[in-house]
């Protein structure tokens, strides 16, 4: 019960740091209006291309901007970590008499509800541009809990280039790392549609699965042959960024 309680009141802490910024909170929220905005109606006019899943170019972008929010957010995440590192914070907390899995679940926590309110926001921002959930309220549901946990997955990485190099420059810089997972999928045009090194690109990025998973839920609803790869997909994520992230953190903080 001790870690418990210790967790908690650490994500608290770190949940008042995010917050105390207005922007970090405000940024990615209006970056997704945007990209509704910017994307979905000069581009509608694919979805009369022979193969395209949907006759609603918002509702087949509203998958990808969920991903891309929290793919991008990963890097956030990381650098709020490596600031605690760089002030001293971090040292006070490893010599305090807390279990150390509690400090590294109170940053992943914050991660899990900054990803949480963010799809939320997006599935409210697709709703009122008259998107159908094709999946119902349980689909919305499945989404949000699917997007949560990716953000927790996207985190890890995040903090795992933040603790094995300590430097803010390179952590900044990791939305260099991050954007090929974003972009090479299809966020914007369906597999059928690509060809060349791109298609190929697709087939190998983790990330296209969820991205699929997602995106299925919402424009087709519950079509499980492409649903159940996205979340063994996520689930396989999940597992291997969360043991290599505990690994490191042990490791970096012994």
């Amino acid at each position: 019960m001790s870690i418990l309680r210790e967790t908690y009141y650490l994500y608290i802490r770190n949940l008042k740091v995010w917050i105390a910024q207005p922007m970090a909170v405000i940024s990615p929220i209006l970056t997704a209006a945007l990209m509704f905005l910017v994307m979905g109606a000069p581009l509608r006019g694919v979805t009369q291309l022979p193969g395209f899943p949907s006759d609603d170019y918002n509702a087949y972008l509203t998958g990808m901007i969920i991903v891309m929010t929290i793919v991008f957010g990963g890097g956030d995440v990381a650098m709020a970590a490596l600031t605690d590192i760089l002030s001293g914070y971090f040292d006070k907390l490893l010599l305090a008499p807390i279990n150390r899995f509690s400090i590294l679940m109170g940053i992943l926590l914050v991660a899990g509800t900054r990803a949480l309110s963010q799809v939320v926001v997006i599935v409210l921002i697709a709703t009122l541009l008259g998107v159908t959930f094709q999946g119902g309220l349980l689909g919305i549901a499945v989404v949000i809990v699917a997007a949560t946990a990716f953000g927790i997955a996207s985190a890890c990485l995040g903090l795992i280039i933040a603790l094995k190099t300590k430097s803010p420059q390179v952590t900044m810089s990791t939305w260099l790392l991050f954007m090929p997972l974003a972009f090479l999928t299809t966020a914007f045009m369906p597999k059928e549609l690509l060809s060349g090194w791109f298609k190929v690109a697709v087939t190998i990025n983790p990330v296209e699965y969820v991205l699929v998973g997602l995106r299925t839920i919402i424009i087709q609803g519950w079509q499980w042959e492409t649903i159940l790869p996205g979340l063994w997909a996520l689930l396989a994520m999940m597992a291997v960024m969360g043991a290599l992230t505990t690994w490191l953190f042990r490791r970096e903080t012994a």
